[in-house]
């Protein structure tokens, strides 16, 4: 059996980083981890699903897409029989999900707009991790979702400018444009561990020399290391 692994690194990032501020600020728990473990298979069953969809004469997806579902859901679905918050949480964000399945389907994957979505719905990940132990969902959740939201965005400029878009100035401008108004966006609310996390990646987009990032393991090395430093500054901060 072949067993496919999603390729697009970045989104592990994506998908890791949001989960666990939400444990973070909710207080860390075993069940965060088992619940991830879970929520990290159904995510791998991405990988062979949508190799199916790009090409639909790999039939050889099926065996490693059933076995990644089976192994989440039986790690999640008795999370949902006690918890049933989280399975309403789940069925919101399915729709986004899905829609990246269409793009993937119509071959236009690379879209910003496609990229946008995923990153709501992976940001939106956050609020499973906090429900998880939190009897509601307070507004601080929100507040953390939308500077994933923000921050994997940045990122996504950051990365297209320096790839797809690297001929493409006016794309390079907005981006520039888009580092500096999350500054000062997080700055005016006070939110200022976000602030300096933005204001980083705007150094980096303004400074660090595009020699230097050539190529897509150095780009991602420089976008790991920023989604620690997110992390970190967020939650301490």
């Amino acid at each position: 059996m072949k067993w496919y692994i999603p390729r697009e690194h970045g989104a592990w990032a994506m998908l890791i980083v949001p989960y666990w501020i939400g444990a973070s600020i909710s207080g860390v728990q075993w069940s965060h981890l088992l619940f991830f473990i879970g929520l990290f298979a159904l995510y791998f069953a991405q990988a062979p699903l949508l190799t199916y969809i790009r090409n639909p004469k790999n039939k050889d997806v099926w065996p490693s897409f059933f076995a990644y579902i089976s192994i989440g859901s039986i790690i999640i679905i008795p999370f949902f029989l006690t918890n049933f918050s989280l399975l309403w949480i789940s069925l919101s964000i399915l729709p986004l999900f899905m829609i990246n399945l269409v793009f993937a389907k119509l071959k236009k994957e690379r879209w910003f707009i496609n990229d946008l979505i995923a990153i709501i719905a992976l940001s939106s990940l956050l609020l499973l991790a906090y429900r998880l132990t939190e009897p509601a969902i307070h507004f601080e959740a929100y507040k953390y979702v939308l500077l994933n939201v923000l921050f994997f965005t940045g990122s996504v400029f950051h990365v297209k400018s320096l790839i797809r878009e690297k001929n493409n100035k006016m794309f390079q401008r907005t981006s520039i444009f888009y580092h500096i108004m999350v500054v000062i966006f997080t700055a005016v609310l006070q939110l200022f561990g976000a602030a300096l996390t933005f204001l980083l990646s705007l150094l980096k987009t303004l400074y660090v020399p595009k020699s230097y990032l050539k190529r897509p393991l150095q780009i991602g090395v420089v976008e790991i290391i920023n989604s620690v430093l997110f992390f970190l500054l967020v939650i301490y901060w």
